[in-house]
């Protein structure tokens, strides 16, 4: 169906002819009329009943206007209202614990924006990225496409820690507290040890580490303040830089252009 139809229609109705639906619509009165004619017929019934000096609604007629009209209601006020003063973020849970709650609280020295902030997993970032879910990620890799931008944020060195003193080479002798299958220290060691605490949570896993309960591995920025954690460099810890990447709007929101702004660069 047309939507010049359904525009054809309400104009003629609201106005009371097809004359004056044509001035309003800045079209020919003839074509006013054969709109509505063939939105008529696609619907196999009649809409309006003419005469010479007036337009009637016909039951079928009055339904349908009453639903166009509402449709312009909340059309209107979905394109009024600016969802994008709202920006979406997507982060791992540890940055946001961390790193990033610092950054918000300089940002909203000077700015007031709704933020809306999802804690995820890597793919699943990714993936909500790519589907417009997000305008803004924040991951340990780059993502460069039509639809996305990256830019590096932020280089996380790592560190095992733990309560009590450990053996670095011999890490498969201690209780592994680990976030997920992403953890860091499984890209260590291939081989899983016996004794595994997996929780999805930073301040959980470092809360376990300070009662001696195991040990894990954190970026440098997530320990700073832990001066009761000991804390090992290991040449096989690899050294992550942490990426912001975001969708590529022809003209971004403001807020989001000021957020990106603010971030650093490692």
């Amino acid at each position: 169906m047309d939507f010049r139809y359904l525009k054809a229609f309400v104009a003629s109705v609201e106005q009371g002819s097809f004359s004056k639906a044509a001035e309003e619509l800045n079209i020919a009165q003839s074509a006013v009329s054969r709109q509505v004619k063939l939105l008529e017929e696609s619907i196999d019934d009649e809409l309006l009943i003419r005469s010479t000096k007036h337009l009637t609604l016909t039951p079928k007629g009055q339904k349908l206007y009453e639903a166009l009209k509402h449709f312009e209601a909340e059309t209107t006020n979905l394109l009024k209202d600016d969802e994008r003063a709202t920006i979406r973020i997507g982060i791992p849970h540890g940055l946001l614990e961390s790193w990033f709650q610092v950054l918000l609280g300089e940002y909203y020295k000077t700015h007031d924006t709704n933020l809306t902030i999802a804690v995820g997993g890597l793919q699943e970032l990714r993936e909500g990225i790519e589907a417009g879910r997000y305008d803004l990620i924040f991951t340990p890799f780059a993502i460069d496409s039509e639809l996305i931008k990256s830019q590096a944020v932020l280089d996380e060195n790592l560190a095992i820690v733990s309560k009590d003193a450990i053996n670095p080479e011999k890490l498969m002798n201690y209780r592994w507290i680990i976030y997920g299958p992403e953890d860091l220290l499984l890209k260590i060691h291939r081989k899983m040890p016996k004794r595994v605490i997996q929780v999805n949570s930073i301040t959980a896993m470092i809360k376990l580490v300070k009662q001696g309960i195991g040990i894990a591995v954190l970026p440098d920025h997530m320990i700073f303040d832990q001066k009761e954690l000991r804390s090992y460099k290991k040449d096989t810890l690899p050294r992550q830089t942490i990426f912001a990447s975001h969708l590529r709007y022809r003209k971004a929101p403001e807020a989001l252009q000021t957020l990106l702004s603010m971030l650093p660069s490692p």
